[in-house]
Parts: structure tokens; C-alpha cells; sequence
């Protein structure tokens, strides 16, 4: 590839990454070896994350699991243990050959559409789509391209909203209560 191939930052359409996410087994575990190890935290966790709409391919899928996210430093990190997902599809790109492993870099980005369409011309197809509120998620099978899934979501005033309590409260946290139930 020539260097003139290669977009600006102008024109690139995943600059910033918003989240590292893991696929565990157990979350209080994941978070527990987080806090101790690298001092993320506090993380906000949710057990059996109730989403509105799940889809693949346009019809309506399964993504039941539990996601605990924190802080560490600038990075945003997110355990997620998946019970159950469906169709084969979406239960293939989910799974992991063992656990704890990296499943999936996140961005949030304001052109929702542009970014799901270019990934999907790219070769990393959308294997689920998720609405939570007026969040708006897509995960993608980027293995070719990057090693790893691709999770794209819209950014919204709720998405930062929520975000922002999670880096807010990492800013003084005293290494005390890490593992902090979300109220929904």
C-alpha cells in the first residue's frame, strides 16, 4: 500500500477507539483480576443486559449476557460473559476458543450508517445489530482485517452520558467497591 493510499485523519472513519472488550467467564472474577493487576476501575455491571431489539441479517436474533465496564487510564474496558446468543451466526462470531479473550475493539461514531456500509464494503460483515435506548450497536467480523471483531456504535447524548459516569468515577476512585451494580 502507498502512503498516498492511506486516509487522512480527516477522512478515516474509526480514529478514535471508544472500548477494548473481553468475552470471560465469570465477571466479578475478570473484574477482580483488572483491579488487582492494573487498577481499572470501579467497573458497572449488568446482569443479563436487556436490550430492545436484536437482529442479524435483518431478523430477530438472541444476544442474552452481562457486561461489566470500567476505566483504565484513557482506556475503557468492557467483560462481557455471553449466555446465550442465536442464530448460528451470531453465536459462532461470539464464542471464543477460550476465555478470557480479546473479542472485540469498540467505536462510537456520529455517521452510524457510513461506518456500518464501509465496514461492510471493506469485507467485515455486520453479524448482529442492538438497540439499547436510543443506543445503536453493530458488531462486525473484522478477523480478516484486524485479528478481532469490530463492535461500531452510534454516539448519542445517552451513550456519552453513560460513558462519562464511568470515567468520572474512575477519576478519584479509591480502589474501593469495583464491582458496582448498574441501576437500569
Amino acid at each position: 500500500m502507498s502512503i498516498s493510499s492511506v486516509p487522512s485523519s480527516r477522512t478515516a472513519l474509526l480514529r478514535d477507539m471508544h472500548h477494548v472488550g473481553y468475552v470471560v467467564d465469570d465477571l466479578e472474577a475478570a473484574v477482580a483480576a483488572a483491579v488487582r493487576t492494573t487498577g481499572a476501575g470501579p467497573f458497572f455491571y449488568s446482569e443479563h443486559v436487556q436490550l430492545g431489539e436484536v437482529t442479524s441479517g435483518g431478523a430477530p436474533a438472541t444476544f442474552d449476557h452481562s457486561s461489566a465496564i470500567g476505566q483504565l487510564g484513557d482506556t475503557r474496558v468492557e467483560f462481557m460473559v455471553v449466555h446465550d446468543s442465536a442464530p448460528r451466526t451470531v453465536s459462532e462470531n461470539m464464542a471464543t476458543p477460550r476465555t478470557p479473550a480479546l473479542h472485540h475493539i469498540a467505536w462510537a461514531v456520529d455517521d452510524w450508517d457510513l461506518v456500518v456500509g464501509t465496514l461492510e464494503r471493506e469485507g467485515a460483515p455486520s453479524y448482529m445489530q442492538a438497540r439499547f435506548g436510543t443506543m445503536h450497536t453493530s458488531y462486525h467480523d473484522a478477523t480478516h482485517l484486524f485479528g478481532h471483531h469490530v463492535e461500531v456504535h452510534h454516539r448519542t447524548p445517552d451513550f456519552e452520558a453513560f460513558f462519562n459516569m464511568v470515567r468520572d468515577a474512575s477519576l478519584h476512585w479509591d480502589g474501593s467497591d469495583s464491582f458496582r451494580a448498574l441501576a437500569l
